[in-house]
């Protein structure tokens, strides 16, 4: 491709960051300690959690790449979004469907520490069949991510027990800041990169975004086989389908030479536009289904 991609600037990634922040301490203030130990009392949502995040979405990314005839580097790219773990956006969305919070941040905080892990094993099983270089994890991104989520939902879940008004108002101001991160993300990624969207292929297309839908019909169906409650499957089936796509793009900037980015850093793109998109249908089916509070 011609065209470069564009990336958030300075000014807009610290404002996203900021936003992240608030939405964490919003989730935190709907949550108690006795969220979390139920959560915790359910270790078979774990289980099939971190199976779904390191199992199914890298065969599933490596198979997708193989299927659609990907070139080396964007085949690669897929390959890295399939690896990563699942990022702040999970826990919102797990919100708006009515799922399990707790669940949800647990589960985030759980595959980021397993990704310190799993992801040099699983990069090394997928990717070598695209790449000879070395890939570098960003552990700065890892903990990022972790200090991002933990503090803010702790501080969040302090305030509850301290004042139950400012945790509500809090509550309503982190909703409604979701709303426009939405917004914000699909429109500048779009604006920003309009040109590159207008000449992608299908193929592309395609396997950036049944690489997330595949994602959450996975981790739904699975959670549901395995007989768990209907708000724990959501949580799962979103956490399952939406990737640490910063994280993606951390690696490909520390791995690889400035004129190959634009090559890889296409299709975590496109991934990354469309996964707001179809996790907002997602949750939009969801919501649409009431949760038998007795399972």
């Amino acid at each position: 491709m011609e065209e470069t991609v564009v990336l958030l600037g300075k000014t807009e990634k610290i404002g996203l960051t900021i936003m992240v922040i608030v939405l964490m301490l919003g989730m935190g203030s709907t949550l108690t300690w006795k969220d979390f130990r139920n959560a915790l009392r359910k270790p078979l949502g774990f289980i099939i959690g971190i199976v779904s995040q390191f199992g199914f979405m890298p065969f599933l990314a490596y198979v997708l790449a193989k299927s659609f005839a990907l070139p080396d580097g964007p085949a690669l790219a897929l390959v890295m979004v399939g690896c990563t773990p699942g990022g702040t956006t999970s826990n919102l969305f797990s919100y708006y469907s009515r799922g399990d919070v707790a669940l949800s941040v647990s589960m985030t905080v759980a595959s980021t520490f397993c990704a310190v892990l799993m992801m040099p094993l699983i990069l090394s099983l997928y990717a070598t069949g695209f790449t000879d270089t070395e890939l570098v994890i960003s552990y700065k991104d890892i903990i990022a991510t972790l200090v991002v989520v933990l503090i803010p939902v702790a501080l969040g879940m302090f305030i509850r027990s301290q004042n139950i008004k400012i945790a509500t108002m809090l509550e309503k101001v982190a909703s409604i800041t979701g709303l426009l991160l939405i917004a914000f993300l699909f429109v500048e990624y779009l604006m920003k990169n309009l040109a590159i969207f207008l000449n992608t292929t299908l193929s592309f297309y395609s396997a950036g975004i049944i690489l997330g839908v595949a994602g959450y019909i996975f981790g739904y169906l699975f959670s549901k086989a395995c007989r768990i409650p209907e708000k724990y499957a959501r949580s799962i089936s979103l956490e399952t389908g939406i990737q640490n796509t910063p994280l993606t793009i951390a690696i490909i900037s520390l791995s690889f030479p400035e004129p190959l980015h634009n090559e890889l850093l296409w299709i975590p793109m496109i991934y990354a536009v469309f996964v707001v998109f179809t996790s907002s249908l997602a949750t939009l089916v969801f919501r649409r289904f009431p949760i038998d509070t007795s399972s």
